[in-house]
């Protein structure tokens, strides 16, 4: 037994693991994978003279091939294959995955699109916290130039029930605009869910045209292109590019890998028998 706690990487998801006990299975933290101790024997639980194969994701007894049940389930937009021994508790424990089909495992494996799908997610999910910084920063900029200087005589005003309130549509269309940019980083965030990833790359690009008409449309609206100094449009314009750019990019990519893998899975499918 050990006296004092040991942190290894998990060799999993490469998190924390305390391993508190040389000779017992600890489990990850962020990923729960179970980590053989040091010292433990390498044995089958109920057959001591069996190598142990897998590891119960519950209770952490070692089993053989005759002792442990196959699951696998949706753990944060990935397939996770879990191990549950014959205990009743555990394999409760393990409901919400279901059983195992081998074969259609190997055919529908999709580890190939691990790194594309880093990648898709990373340059999506920038683009799109560009857009939400671009959005936050032309609302302030125009808040600014309403309230604080003469520029905003520029803009139209809305009159409601017969009274004009200075700065509503800034306010009102710039909140939209907002929740626009939110959307479109929810939608990034969904390319790396595999059977989502194919939707989610065609609402990107069809958010990101929609942003694009939305903003020219404002820009014209509120008569950006009369400003004195033209910088502060020059800068949310480049910001507006380069966040659109990577979007787009990441969205078209998302949509390529995401028909691969619903052409992967719908010909695992039928080869096991399984459509519909």
């Amino acid at each position: 037994m050990t006296t004092e706690v040991d942190v290894i990487s998990c060799p999993v998801c490469g998190g924390k693991v305390l391993i508190e006990s040389d000779d017992k299975v600890s489990h990850c933290g962020y990923c729960a994978s179970p980590v053989l101790g040091p010292d433990q024997s390498r044995m089958c639980v109920n057959h001591p003279g069996i190598l142990a194969k897998e590891v119960c994701n519950v209770c952490g007894d070692l089993l053989c091939e005759d002792c442990f049940e196959k699951r696998v389930g949706d753990y944060g937009g990935k397939l996770l294959t879990i191990v549950n021994c014959s205990k009743p508790s555990c394999v409760s424990e393990s409901e919400w995955a279901k059983s195992l089909n081998e074969e259609y495992q190997r055919l529908a494996n999709m580890d190939w699109a691990d790194r594309a799908d880093n990648i898709i997610l990373r340059i999506t999910g920038g683009g799109a916290v560009i857009m939400m910084i671009f959005e936050l920063f032309f609302i302030l900029g125009m808040l600014y130039m309403q309230y604080f200087t003469s520029l905003g005589s520029l803009f139209p005003q809305w009159t409601i029930a017969g009274i004009t309130i200075p700065g509503l549509p800034v306010i009102a269309l710039m909140i939209m605009g907002n929740l626009l940019g939110a959307l479109l980083l929810q939608t990034s965030l969904q390319v790396f869910v595999h059977d989502r990833q194919f939707t989610s790359g065609l609402l990107l690009l069809f958010l990101v045209v929609i942003e694009s008409a939305f903003l020219l449309w404002r820009g014209l609206y509120f008569n950006l292109r009369q400003l004195p100094d033209p910088t502060f449009l020059l800068v949310l314009l480049t910001a507006f590019i380069i966040g659109a750019f990577l979007i787009l990019v990441g969205s078209l990519g998302a949509v390529y890998i995401g028909n691969k893998k619903r052409i992967q899975m719908n010909r695992a499918k039928d080869k096991l028998g399984l459509s519909g």
